[in-house]
């Protein structure tokens, strides 16, 4: 978590923007938990619309921006991750949670195995911090799950809710 301790302390002095953490978080996953992707996405719309602020590639070492998911083309997802604030996801390609983005996604990505849990500024959600694991399925850790929660209570602290995201 080095990169997004950092990146607060630059943010809360004026060095950084809320972009920059967003990325620190990312390449922090990535590098950490071995995944090969890590992504932050914030809720618009109520909780009915998730975009990406960035999602990191391991091997190609990018950032990019701007893909939208919607509650209307994913209600299983958005139901599950609203209500129970965490997704751990060992087979991603045939969870009930997941499966709608085996298809068009995960098959076309490789994602096998996915980690998510709710980014929240005291009580209420504002995005959601991704893990996706490419290859074969991941069992997911109970250190691996407490890793990515407390990168998201952190962010969820540092971060409100109304801190705007470029």
């Amino acid at each position: 978590m080095d990169k997004t301790r950092a990146a607060v302390f630059g943010l809360r002095v004026g060095h950084a923007t809320t972009g920059d953490v967003w990325k620190a978080a990312c390449e922090d996953i990535v590098e950490d938990l071995g995944v090969f992707r890590a992504s932050v996405w914030m809720f618009e719309d109520g909780q009915d619309r998730l975009i990406c602020r960035t999602i990191f590639d391991a091997g190609e070492r990018t950032h990019r921006s701007g893909q939208t998911l919607t509650r209307a083309d994913h209600p299983d997802y958005f139901r599950a991750i609203t209500n129970n604030a965490r997704l751990v996801v060992p087979d991603a390609l045939n969870h009930p949670a997941t499966k709608g983005f085996a298809s068009d996604y995960f098959k076309q990505a490789g994602v096998r195995s996915l980690l998510d849990v709710i980014l929240m500024h005291d009580t209420a959600p504002f995005g959601v911090l991704c893990c996706e694991q490419s290859g074969a399925i991941r069992d997911w850790s109970a250190a691996d799950m407490a890793y990515l929660q407390s990168l998201a209570m952190l962010l969820g602290t540092m971060l409100p809710a109304s801190e705007p995201s470029p």
